[in-house]
């Protein structure tokens, strides 16, 4: 079962790859079309929609000794930082879907937040480096959870979401280990 809950946890530098290469230029754009797309066959269903698209996203492990802080953040613009929180603050949100696609190392996600009696849908699409995530993945994988969470660039947490099926979010977890051994 998913779980939403506001926190007030620092926000996590992602890096900023869309300037990487043109494949990572040119998976961003398909994954911006792919969000915009979804949102417009929810709509058409009936739904109220809300699309964010995260400036950064940072794969961020818990900190030692620390039990909740680690997930997907997704660090966005004050304006977009307040439409997801009005949205997030009109619904409960108990069911999560999770679209990705990874090429040279990079993961390009969308991850869908549904309240289906409220019929809201919340959009979160952001990218992300494999070799910046294994810490994040052994943790999510041990403890059977995982959690997204959307932050301003000053720290400032609009809400976050509990998970409890890694798996969505890291379907090959060997492919993340890899890069453990990597100079």
């Amino acid at each position: 079962m998913d779980q939403q809950s506001r926190g007030d946890g620092p926000a996590a530098n992602g890096a900023h790859l869309s300037e990487t290469s043109e494949s990572v230029k040119t998976n961003w754009e398909r994954t911006l079309q792919d969000i915009e797309a979804m949102a417009a066959d929810r709509e058409e269903n009936g739904f109220t929609t809300c699309t964010i698209t995260a400036g950064s996203t940072a794969p961020v492990p818990p900190a030692e000794g620390a039990d909740d802080e680690f997930g997907l953040t997704f660090i966005v613009s004050k304006a977009d930082g307040e439409t997801f929180e009005s949205h997030y603050d009109s619904a409960e949100f108990t069911e999560t879907a999770v679209y990705q696609r990874t090429q040279e190392g990079h993961v390009y996600v969308v991850v869908e937040q549904l309240d289906m009696d409220a019929e809201v849908v919340v959009f979160l699409a952001g990218t992300f480096r494999m070799r910046d995530a294994t810490d994040l993945v052994r943790a999510a994988t041990d403890r059977e959870e995982m959690h997204t969470r959307v932050k301003a660039i000053d720290h400032t947490e609009y809400g976050a979401f509990t998970h409890d099926d890694v798996s969505a979010f890291f379907p090959e977890p060997a492919a993340y280990y890899a890069y453990d051994r990597q100079p």
